[in-house]
């Protein structure tokens, strides 16, 4: 939560987040294209729970605050 827009914190869910976090294995991240400074394409490879494996594929776009980059939104590719 530290890392997201202070503007766009009230948006998200702390425990949710904890908990995913915690029951999900993330396994790999992949930079697939930086098509601007503030934005960011990534894939997140990583396995639930019960053993699956799956893809998070996002275009996230990033604001500079204070020296530091925040998360402020993502649309998900597929």
């Amino acid at each position: 939560m530290e890392t997201t827009s202070p503007g766009k914190r009230q948006f998200h869910n702390t425990k949710d987040l904890q908990e995913w976090g915690e029951i999900n294995e993330c396994t790999k991240l992949e930079i697939v294209d930086k098509p601007s400074i503030s934005k960011v394409e990534f894939k997140a490879f990583y396995t639930d729970e019960d053993g699956r494996k799956h893809v998070h594929h996002e275009l996230s776009t990033f604001k500079m605050i204070q020296n530091r980059w925040f998360y402020v939104s993502g649309e998900f590719l597929e």
